[in-house]
């Protein structure tokens, strides 16, 4: 079984959060970020299906 680390588990909990409607701002504040571009470019990880939905948004926008 692979090592499970701290920080992982910060991770897991940003992305949790964040796929279940949380905003960025409310998850830079309960992870104790200084900086909201640190959540938003290292913690909050989209899921999968977050993914393949924006890609939806995108396919189906008309230029």
């Amino acid at each position: 079984m692979r090592r499970i680390r701290f920080h992982d588990l910060r991770h897991s909990c940003a992305s949790l959060l964040l796929a279940n409607g949380v905003s960025l701002k409310e998850i830079q504040e309960w992870l104790g970020h200084s900086h909201y571009s640190t959540t938003a470019n290292i913690s909050a990880h989209l899921d999968h299906s977050s993914k393949l939905s924006s890609a939806q948004v995108m396919s189906n926008t008309q230029i």
